[in-house]
């Protein structure tokens, strides 16, 4: 999400809302990228977007407006990392993919004219060389993009394993198992990190090697996502979106999503709050008021909501 912009990617599409300048979704301004493109992940680096797919090709995306035509989005291809990428991230420097326990760090310049591959890391939980059951989660590099954090979580353990490598010395500083399934992570900024698991929030500072606060999700059932403003205030996503304050215990707020979906991935500003689910993209204020024509936006692009 950007101030202009909400972009998403959906069965194998990338997709993204204009936004209005009180930064509510211009419902008749969607940008549809190209078909059958096979997109898994993407991520937002600088004021473009870069994206994994299927094949294991890296992609970079623009939006392309010419008068009396609505806007597309394209994109070249700059790199091909040989396996499924399942998450992506990016700097200006820098690109990560992960797939299965492979984490594969590469050498990037935003000029468009490709990667070089830096390093490979295999995570796992509590054995030596790799294991085919740990499957990273969540991938992110840190705010000053010197370091990068991972989650992955051993299906044959049932332990998650958070790992802190540090690409200037080319050096995993960190690698702490912890008890949970773990979904999701987001840096905070350059010494903390929120975790979100299954049934909980977790933060991370890596100062002390610990966790230094835990909030109980259990209530609202299943966590699957997370999103924060990077002070105070953070969301997860269950099948309602929920709003907490890290300075209580306890959540503040939750707001209903229509019918009730599972949902995916969730951002919040100010003003909005953007949830996808398995089929649809919601739009809520904080009053938990939808305000998105979910119909309208159907009929106009059939297959693509």
């Amino acid at each position: 999400m950007t101030k202009n912009t909400v972009w998403f990617c959906k069965n194998d599409n990338v997709l993204a809302y204009n936004r209005a300048k009180d930064g509510t979704i211009k419902k008749d301004e969607k940008i549809v990228g190209n078909n059958n493109t096979f997109v898994t992940s993407i991520a937002l680096c600088d004021d473009y977007i870069i994206s994994g797919d299927l094949n294991g090709i890296i992609k970079h995306w623009r939006i392309e407006s010419e008068k009396d035509r609505r806007n597309d989005l394209k994109y070249s291809e700059i790199h091909d990392v040989n396996t499924i990428i399942e998450s992506i991230d990016a700097t200006s420097q820098h690109i990560i993919t992960a797939s299965k326990n492979l984490i594969k760090l590469l050498k990037y310049t935003d000029d468009k004219t490709g990667c070089t591959k830096k390093n490979e890391i295999y995570c796992g939980v509590g054995e030596e060389g790799f294991e085919n059951n740990s499957r990273v989660k969540s991938i992110s590099f840190d705010p000053i993009g010197t370091k990068f954090a991972a989650g992955c979580y051993s299906y044959n353990k049932h332990l998650s394993s958070f790992l802190i490598y540090d690409i200037e010395k080319s050096d995993l500083v960190m690698d702490k198992n912890c008890e949970g399934l773990f979904r999701q992570l987001l840096w905070e900024d350059p010494h903390t990190v929120l975790m979100c698991f299954d049934q909980s929030i977790k933060k991370m500072d890596m100062r002390v090697s610990d966790f230094v606060r835990t909030w109980n999700s259990s209530q609202y059932e299943h966590s699957f996502c997370c999103s924060s403003d990077n002070m105070y205030t953070f969301m997860t996503g269950h099948s309602v979106c929920v709003l907490w304050d890290q300075r209580q215990s306890v959540a503040i707020q939750k707001y209903d999503v229509p019918k009730n979906s599972f949902i995916e991935f969730l951002e919040f500003d100010s003003a909005h709050i953007y949830a996808v689910t398995y089929r649809c993209l919601y739009e809520l204020d904080f009053t938990g008021t939808p305000h998105f024509d979910y119909k309208a936006i159907k009929k106009l692009f059939g297959n693509f909501y």
